[in-house]
C-alpha cells in the first residue's frame, strides 16, 4: 500500500475507535502545518478576496504542544499580514482535540516567521496573550478529515458592533476551510462572509 493510502487508513482506523490517540494529535499537525492559498475560489468568486495560510511548528522540543504560528495576509500584500496567532494543540479528557488561540503582544515583530524562525526565538508561551472562549474543538470523521470550530457565544468580538464571534473549519491534507462570522447580542450576524467559508488549498 502506497504511504498516502496507509497515512489514511490509519485515520480511519481511530476515527472508529472513537478515540483521538497522540498520532491523531500528530496527523492533526501535519495536516495544519504547510503553506495554503484561495486562490482558486477567489479567481471564481468575487465575494472572496485572495488570501495567503502560512502555518508552522514552533518550539518542538516542548512537552505541552504542538504549538504552530499562524499567519494570513491578503496575496497582494504578503508583508502586512492582518493575523498573527499562535495554535497550543491538546487533547481534550472526552478524547477530542482542541486548538487554543493566542495573540502576540508584539505581531509585528514576528511577521514573516513562517519562513523564519529565528524571528519568534525569543517568544515563550509567556509572552502570549490567550483568546478565552475561542478554542476550536476538533473531531476525527470517518472520511479523514478533522472537523470542528468554537462552541457557543465565548469567543467575544467588538468588530462592527458584535457582541461575539465563531469560527467552523474543516482540515484535511489537501486544505483547510474556515468560515469566520461576527453576530451582535441579538444573534444577528454582522460581520464575515454569507457565502460560506475561505478554502485554503495547500500550496507546499
Amino acid at each position: 500500500m502506497r504511504p498516502a493510502l496507509t497515512f489514511i487508513a490509519s485515520l480511519l482506523l481511530l476515527a472508529s475507535s472513537g478515540l483521538a490517540e497522540p498520532s491523531t494529535l500528530e496527523h492533526l499537525t501535519v495536516f495544519l502545518t504547510g503553506s495554503f492559498s484561495n486562490a482558486d475560489q477567489a479567481r471564481g468568486d468575487q465575494n472572496f478576496r485572495a488570501t495567503t495560510l502560512h502555518i508552522t511548528p514552533i518550539w518542538t522540543d516542548r512537552s505541552d504542544g504542538p504549538w504552530l504560528y499562524l499567519e494570513q495576509a491578503l496575496a497582494d500584500a504578503p508583508a502586512h499580514p492582518y493575523r498573527q496567532l499562535i495554535y497550543q494543540l491538546a487533547t481534550r479528557p472526552d478524547h477530542t482535540l482542541e486548538a487554543r488561540i493566542f495573540d502576540l503582544t508584539e505581531p509585528v515583530a514576528a511577521t514573516g516567521a513562517w519562513k523564519d524562525p529565528a524571528l519568534l526565538a525569543k517568544l515563550t508561551p509567556a509572552n502570549l496573550v490567550p483568546r478565552e472562549g475561542c478554542a476550536l474543538i476538533l473531531r476525527l470523521q470517518p472520511g479523514g478529515t478533522f472537523k470542528g470550530g468554537t462552541e457557543g457565544t465565548d469567543c467575544a468580538s467588538t468588530l462592527r458592533g458584535a457582541s461575539y464571534s465563531t469560527i467552523e473549519t474543516v482540515i484535511s491534507n489537501l486544505q483547510i476551510v474556515t468560515w469566520e462570522r461576527g453576530y451582535n447580542a441579538a444573534g444577528t450576524q454582522v460581520w464575515g462572509s454569507i457565502h460560506g467559508g475561505y478554502v485554503f488549498k495547500r500550496a507546499e
